[in-house]
């Protein structure tokens, strides 16, 4: 995307470079409340293994994230698709490109809705 885009992050000036105009990063104490990380408590008791392996046996615990419902390094739902996810007035193509972004199919559809069906706006709203 960066490269469709033209885009350079530069880590050392701070900035996001966009077709030769800078953009500087916003510091912690700029950042706005919803956007700061939120600390989740360690509340997962620590297990020991019976065997002698220790880590290798077993697997880390899944971790949930905001966004679609779904964890990471646990195992995908399987949710039967929607009647209406199949009645969009936007391509496919479309609606999976968002979708790749990480997004459920009926984000993607509302996303696409949203910026009048413009992918690349609606890909912008998503960050």
């Amino acid at each position: 995307m960066l490269k469709a885009h033209q885009a350079c992050i530069d880590l050392e000036k701070n900035v996001l470079r966009i077709q030769g105009r800078e953009v500087t990063f916003l510091s912690e104490h700029e950042l706005p409340d919803k956007a700061r990380d939120v600390e989740i408590p360690e509340s997962v008791p620590s297990t020991s293994s019976a065997s002698g392996s220790g880590s290798s046996s077993q697997s880390p615990p899944a971790t949930r994230f905001p966004g679609g419902g779904n964890a990471l390094g646990g195992a995908p739902r399987s949710t039967p698709p929607r009647a209406s996810a199949s009645t969009s007035r936007h391509s496919e193509e479309y609606i999976r490109t968002i979708m790749d972004l990480g997004v459920t199919r009926e984000v993607a559809i509302s996303t696409l809705d949203a910026a009048g069906g413009n992918i690349d706006v609606a890909a912008s709203l998503l960050f």
